[in-house]
């Protein structure tokens, strides 16, 4: 079965095993780190690795700085390998003065210290040159890997760094992601979750987990491209336990989509995942609700209310969304029977509370409006008839706004349509009641 690996956040198929590797590489584990015989050329070499040994961090810096600077060592797979333990080591150092000691991030300069290393082990100077920036020269280091006439330097070396060292170094900058997550510094910790993938790529391995935490990241540092591209991988290696998480997968890489103006994918990605997973699909429901709402697709819009209704007959909210939405398109007593909907399977649901009274009110105000406008002075009795039904509706939207305020006290919509309903139905009382509360959250 053919390795799929995560290489600069694509999968590709290189049709070699880790298996295969460590045979053509005939791994022998013991003696690892054998000292080999001294020579002028790569005595700081063996300095470092004595110093590491005996956890003399200062020591092994001097030392291997000194070794990549020399002519003999410079391009050297050991002085390279022997750099990346070190810097790899200050990484993780307790004293913050061993920290101190790389001039950049100590993890990132320990993983171009293990990628020169890959790349001088090999005898052939071709594959000495290459990129493993490049995806297509990964695949190359890989393929060379697996054929029996390529001639490396040091097998124990190649073993170390891509079965201990690297994924080590993938942890550490899980790790590093992990706490800028924590501390919402977005973008840090997508470059760290990042820079994770790729070392566990060349370390033949791929953590699922990771991809997840470098997905969310992109998501929150609103880096859209970035979102569909890790949003599309989970997608592909069918990500997540429940079917919940299966569903946040479809979300997040729709609105990847959306925000990145692909708006055909957006909805088929979302179409998609409803079909296929229709007892959670009331996030991915909602979402094309008010993508069509705010496109003025109002027919579209009340579909899938619609939809979300029927997966979830006992959702308040959905009544008054849809009832909202007949509302807006001048459907006004479809409109009321939503809303009584969801009063009656929420009693405490305010916005449904707040809509029915505001329609009432609204109702009253039209009617009175209405009279005031085509009814005569001379029709006295017809205009007290019809102020008459006015205040009725007045009086029918009282009961929902007073628990509309009772669930929101000081919302000032709520206290100001209050007021109006209490002066013109008469109680001055609870009218001079709401002016003051009024007063009092608008000094």
């Amino acid at each position: 079965m053919a390795r799929i690996l995560i290489i600069y956040g694509k999968f590709i198929d290189l049709k070699i095993t880790k298996m295969n590797i460590m045979k053509r590489l005939g791994i022998l584990l013991f003696g690892l780190f054998a000292v080999t015989a001294l020579s002028a050329q790569n005595r700081e070499v063996m300095n470092c690795w004595s110093a590491l040994k005996e956890g003399f961090l200062d020591d092994a810096h001097e030392s291997i700085n000194k070794a990549i600077e020399h002519p003999k060592t410079k391009d050297d797979y050991k002085t390279w390998w022997y750099y990346g333990r070190t810097y790899q080591e200050l990484s993780t150092a307790e004293k913050q003065k061993h920290r101190d000691l790389c001039e950049e991030n100590c993890a990132d300069q320990a993983f171009e210290a293990y990628i020169k290393s890959l790349r001088l082990n090999f005898q052939d100077p071709e594959l000495r040159k290459l990129d493993l920036e490049k995806q297509i020269d990964i695949m190359k280091f890989f393929k060379a890997l697996q054929d029996s006439d390529t001639k490396l330097e040091d097998q124990k070396a190649l073993i170390d760094i891509i079965t201990v060292r690297l994924p080590a170094l993938a942890n550490g900058f899980v790790n590093q992601g992990v706490e800028a997550f924590r501390e919402q510094s977005y973008e840090t910790a997508l470059e760290k979750f990042e820079k994770s993938l790729t070392v566990s790529s060349i370390a033949m391995k791929m953590d699922t987990q990771v991809l997840y935490f470098t997905s969310l990241a992109a998501i929150n540092s609103e880096d859209w491209e970035r979102t569909v591209q890790y949003n599309e991988m989970l997608k592909q290696i069918n990500y997540g336990e429940k079917v919940e998480d299966k569903v946040s997968i479809y979300q997040s890489l729709a609105m990847g989509y959306l925000n990145t103006g692909d708006t055909a994918k957006f909805v088929n990605t979302l179409e998609v995942a409803i079909e296929k997973y229709p007892d959670a699909s009331y996030p991915l429901v909602i979402d094309l609700f008010n993508y069509y709402v705010e496109i003025k697709e109002n027919e579209k819009a009340l579909d899938y209310i619609s939809l979300a209704i029927e997966n979830n007959p006992n959702n308040a909210q959905f009544y008054v969304i849809r009832g909202t939405l007949y509302e807006e398109t001048d459907q006004q007593k479809k409109a009321v029977k939503e809303y009584e909907s969801a009063v009656k399977f929420d009693p405490d649901n305010f916005d449904a509370n707040y809509s029915l009274g505001a329609y009432y009110y609204n109702y009253a105000a039209d009617t009175l409006s209405w009279a005031n406008n085509n009814i005569p002075p001379t029709e006295p009795q017809r205009y007290d008839e019809v102020k008459k039904a006015a205040d009725g509706l007045f009086k029918k939207a009282l009961p929902y706004l007073e628990k509309a305020r009772d669930l929101k006290a000081n919302d000032v919509a709520v206290l100001s349509t209050l007021k109006t309903i209490y002066y013109r139905v008469g109680n001055i009382e609870k009218h001079d009641e709401i002016k003051a509360e009024l007063d009092a959250l608008t000094e």
